[in-house]
């Protein structure tokens, strides 16, 4: 039926995607230290966010509020890439946002290993790069870091720069 055939062309693309980007930290891996995995992973994304946005909002209005605009790579464009929206969104109303998700996606096949635990900033480098990419060319330079609690659950903190 058409429905098997939408619903296991969408389970491929989906583990399609997480093979591709656990290849990709490996074939950095080879050449460099973790610091250099985290900065090319992060490099990536911050393109394909760029990317991403520019074909995903071009048909809406420009967002009035950076709120709005955190909201959107909240909900639409975590979507996009992980079939479901981030679980929270904080923010001090001064600039740091803060992106909760308790089942990420590229977490959630490590495991609780201990060992593990510190890779797990390579596996959140290139979603940290997205939400640069993203946010930038949408008006909203910054910076962004992660942090791991109980696997598979992440933080990603925005920190927006503000022109001085």
């Amino acid at each position: 039926s058409n429905e098997y055939k939408s619903y296991l062309s969408s389970s491929m693309s989906d583990s399609l995607f997480e093979f591709f980007h656990h290849e990709m930290i490996c074939y950095f891996e080879e050449a460099g230290s973790r610091d250099q995995v985290y900065a090319e992973m992060e490099r990536v994304g911050q393109r394909v966010g760029f990317c991403l946005v520019e074909k995903s909002t071009m048909a809406e209005s420009r967002f009035r509020e950076d709120v709005e605009v955190v909201k959107y790579v909240c909900k639409d464009m975590w979507l996009l890439l992980f079939k479901k929206q981030a679980d929270n969104l904080k923010t001090n109303h001064n600039g740091v946002y803060v992106i909760q998700d308790n089942r990420f996606r590229f977490l959630s096949r490590i495991g609780q290993v201990p060992e593990y635990k510190d890779r797990c900033a390579m596996y959140l480098a290139f979603t940290c790069g997205v939400i640069k990419g993203a946010l930038t060319n949408l008006g909203m330079p910054c910076t962004v870091s992660c942090e791991v609690g109980v696997i598979p659950t992440c933080k990603f903190q925005i920190v927006v720069q503000r022109p001085s």
